[in-house]
């Protein structure tokens, strides 16, 4: 694991270092995180998340919070009186990180620790604001625990001893926001909302909810959800470009420490 964990954080660097050439030492991207490295591992000895009979569903994840600069008091209350501005939303005030201060990436690593067989596992991503955070729920379908989609999900087949490596771009982590925002408002049916093949901003299902403001994601949960565990390690490097200059400084004791609700998937509806 350690060595596996060295070579991704020289892939990553190496990466960014030829980014940087390329764009003229222009690029303010910062990564977050004490080391810059994410892990999540699967192993035999991970207990299921659900157990429906014979089937078992594994789900592990990781938090990631950005490290914001905490508004005032003062702020706050300008931001509250703000909201008048705008009608009604599905928040209490304007939010301090707004859709576009914060441009995130995340480049990730998915290795198949297992030297004999092939498995398959999912990707999953979902959001984190001020006010909520997205937390797909499992529905028991004639003795099988079928998940609700996440935010963002990819399912890949990894042969033995296999690593291979994904980018998830700026504007995939942006309809993460949009779809978090668009579902808290009221859209009728959250998994037709989040599924990665549909976009908020332009679906005609979901525009009519799409709020005026939409607040800029404070974080986000990243994991695996497989049917059988295998021996998986997931590495992943979380990258942002600060447009606002919300980000604060390294040791930075005073930050923005904020309480999401958890949003679960409203029950399915037409739309």
């Amino acid at each position: 694991m350690a060595l596996s964990t060295t070579i991704f954080r020289r892939a990553i660097l190496f990466a960014c270092m030829l980014g940087l050439a390329l764009t003229g030492c222009t690029d303010q991207r910062r990564y977050i995180g004490a080391g810059g490295v994410y892990q999540v591992a699967l192993t035999a000895d991970t207990q299921p998340a659900y157990t429906v009979g014979m089937d078992k569903l594994y789900i592990v994840e990781q938090r990631v919070e950005f490290p914001i600069v905490a508004p005032s008091q003062t702020q706050l209350g300008d931001l509250q009186k703000g909201a008048a501005r705008f009608g009604k939303l599905p928040f209490p005030r304007l939010p301090w990180i707004n859709r576009g201060d914060l441009a995130v990436e995340v480049d990730f690593t998915l290795s198949n620790l297992d030297g004999a067989h092939e498995h398959q596992a999912t990707v999953i991503v979902n959001g984190i604001d001020e006010f909520y955070e997205y937390v797909p729920g499992v529905n028991i379908v004639d003795d099988n625990a079928i998940p609700d989609y996440a935010q963002w999900e990819r399912e890949y087949t990894v042969k033995p001893n296999e690593r291979l490596t994904r980018t998830i771009r700026e504007e995939e982590m942006d309809e993460v926001a949009v779809d978090l925002a668009t579902v808290v408002n009221g859209a009728p049916n959250s998994n037709e909302v989040v599924f990665f093949e549909n976009k908020s901003y332009s679906d005609p299902r979901s525009k009519p909810y799409v709020p005026k403001v939409v607040p800029g994601l404070a974080g986000f949960r990243f994991g695996l959800r497989a049917t059988d565990p295998g021996r998986w390690l997931l590495e992943a490097s979380v990258r942002v470009r600060d447009h606002a200059g919300l980000l604060a400084d390294e040791g930075n004791k005073h930050t923005y420490q904020i309480m999401p609700q958890p949003f679960m998937p409203v029950a399915e509806q037409d739309m």
